[in-house]
């Protein structure tokens, strides 16, 4: 009897096993894979998972919603410095004041600064020796009293003391000196090298500065504005389209302004995938301040688009791919170009027709059929 037992739980092992093996090799030849070709067994719980899509294009306007910072438009900032070495002797404005190019801002007494002037003055003075005397050296020529010899010398004294008095006079005009009231011993005047208003102003009356000091005086004219923002590498190619630029400042959520876009970059950074853009914005009642946070909205022209979800897009290694139906139970791998459309979609850039018919639920059950 026990042997009959033996024997009865023995074949029943062998019909579990002999099951268990046929269910495995089902399991095996549901899915096949042949390049970028997936094929599905028509009786696989997997072809009941999947939902196909026929894709079609539509009227999309793109929008991109990101962050950015205010600055002063450099061409419209300064921060001035005092340019020699020397003691700050008298602030001649106050913050908040306007400012036109070449006001004066404050005095410095510099030994350095007297130097220049004194160079200044003594390049006047042997130029017009210079030149008397090339006057008078042709007149003397002329009656030929002087040699040829002599009118050449002269010549090239002259020209020698004018080349010293050009340089002399750069470099005079590069620290603003005027040059009509210039005199040794009087305090440089450093003036504003643009329009705008003085928003700081540090002057330490009696305070000894360095030539390599920080600047003592900022002047802007803020009456328009730049907003720096990164775009994301997805979202780069869209900006090209952008027709409408709305922002909010962070700290005043009710404001509103309006903006175009003056500069993008040329490539993305490296290290954060982004491109640099450049808005600006007319900031003729100045709300938007230096350093302050925007949120920007930018909204791209309408254009026929091929839209799909973002879940139908699966990473490959390097690129981007849907499962493009090409019979029944049998999808290709199809590499796409996208951008963002929205949170949910991508738009289409290469890759897809339309008409094309593509998986947009249960894609990821593929991901690792290789």
């Amino acid at each position: 009897m026990r042997n009959i037992i033996y024997s009865l739980l023995c074949l029943c092992l062998l019909a579990s096993c002999a099951g268990n093996s046929e269910s495995d090799t089902d399991a095996s030849n549901s899915v096949s894979v042949v390049g970028d070709t997936i094929q599905i067994s028509a009786n696989d719980i997997l072809a009941s998972k999947i939902v196909t899509t026929i894709v079609t294009s539509q009227m999309h306007e793109a929008t991109i919603n990101t962050t950015g910072e205010v600055e002063a438009i450099p061409s419209a900032y300064a921060e001035v410095a005092a340019p020699f070495a020397g003691r700050i002797t008298r602030s001649l404005v106050h913050i908040g004041q306007s400012v036109q190019v070449g006001s004066p801002l404050f005095e410095l007494s510099s030994s350095a600064y007297s130097e220049v002037v004194k160079n200044y003055l003594q390049s006047v003075s042997q130029l017009e020796v210079a030149k008397s005397a090339y006057d008078r050296i042709k007149d003397l020529h002329a009656n030929k009293v002087a040699s040829a010899k002599e009118l050449e010398e002269a010549q090239s004294a002259y020209n020698h003391e004018l080349e010293e008095y050009r340089h002399a006079v750069a470099v005079a005009k590069e620290y603003q000196i005027d040059l009509k009231r210039a005199e040794v011993g009087q305090p440089m005047i450093v003036r504003s090298p643009i329009a705008g208003k003085v928003l700081s102003n540090e002057l330490v009356m009696g305070e000894y500065v360095k030539e390599d000091a920080e600047a003592k005086v900022v002047v802007a004219d803020l009456r328009k504005v730049w907003v720096k923002v990164n775009v994301t590498e997805m979202e780069a190619p869209l900006i090209n389209s952008i027709e409408q630029v709305e922002l909010r400042l962070v700290s005043d959520p009710d404001s509103s302004f309006s903006g175009r876009i003056a500069y993008t970059g040329g490539m993305l950074s490296a290290e954060s995938r982004t491109m640099q853009t450049i808005i600006e914005c007319d900031n003729s009642k100045g709300r938007m301040l230096p350093n302050m946070y925007a949120k920007i909205m930018l909204k791209s022209s309408g254009r026929n688009s091929i839209i799909i979800p973002k879940k139908a897009v699966l990473q490959g290694e390097g690129d981007r791919y849907v499962l493009r139906k090409v019979a029944e139970n049998t999808y290709l791998r199809t590499k796409v170009l996208v951008q963002t459309a929205d949170e949910d979609h991508l738009i289409v850039v290469d890759g897809l027709a339309e008409g094309d018919e593509i998986i947009t639920e249960g894609a990821f059950y593929l991901i690792d059929t290789k």
